[in-house]
């Protein structure tokens, strides 16, 4: 008899350990939301370098002394280029998906390029560009760590300049060229694409377009030359967001 109870009783509690464990089993939780993560954001400061190539040119235009001139509107173009580099600093601000902000360059244009005409009109002229700096809006438009841009804005650059006539042993006239060195002050256009590769690291390709205006030359004769600078430039830049 005592064995027959002993039974039923272990049937009964293993009855109620399946059970239990079947209810253990069918129970499944909800799986947790994910963590949203923060959009990422274009506002803010940044500062870094750069580097690239520009080719431009120094173009003169021979103004003469009077109208009657017979070297009156005669032409000695110079073309330039080189490697360039600089640093560049900044700041964004972000609405929605468009980017806007300032940004300011200091670099080495590096441009030089001479031309020596050994026959007639017996022409020589060589230009360089030095030292510039830039400042310049941007506005851009960006598809999360994608920034297509454009800017624009002043630039100066440091510039050596002589032009002038040619003697028979291929030296310079001293009468009739003249050489000036100085600073001038134009305006830059360009634009670009600039990717942030991780929350901190950005890197960007851009054409920029640099006009400092014009530069007049006049040589001990009084006569007179407009040159007029410019210069376009591609490069590649590095900056890190703060």
């Amino acid at each position: 008899m005592k064995t027959k109870l002993f039974a039923a009783a272990l049937l009964v509690a293993s009855s109620r350990l399946a059970s239990a464990a079947d209810a253990v089993s069918v129970y499944d939780p909800a799986p947790s939301a994910p963590i949203p993560t923060a959009a990422f954001s274009w506002s803010g400061g940044y500062i870094g370098a750069n580097a690239g190539y520009g080719w431009g040119n120094g173009d003169a235009v021979d103004l003469g002394d009077d109208f009657f001139d017979e070297d009156f509107g005669q032409t000695h173009d110079v073309r330039t280029d080189g490697f360039i580099g600089g640093v560049q600093v900044g700041y964004n601000w972000q609405s929605s998906s468009f980017v806007y902000g300032i940004e300011a360059n200091l670099g080495y244009l590096g441009l030089d390029g001479e031309n020596r005409i050994l026959v007639s009109p017996d022409n020589s002229g060589s230009a360089e560009l030095g030292i510039y700096g830039d400042l310049t809006a941007r506005f851009g438009f960006a598809v999360d760590r994608i920034l297509l841009y454009a800017k624009g804005g002043v630039a100066a650059t440091r510039y050596d300049l002589t032009y002038g006539d040619l003697v028979d042993d291929g030296g310079l006239d001293e009468d009739s060229s003249a050489s000036r060195s100085g600073g001038n002050v134009g305006y830059t256009l360009g634009g670009g694409v600039e990717w942030a590769f991780n929350d901190r690291w950005s890197t960007k390709l851009e054409y920029q377009y640099f006009d400092f205006g014009t530069v007049t030359l006049t040589d001990i004769e009084g006569d007179q030359a407009d040159v007029d600078l410019d210069a376009h430039t591609i490069k590649v830049g590095l900056s890190y967001r703060f």
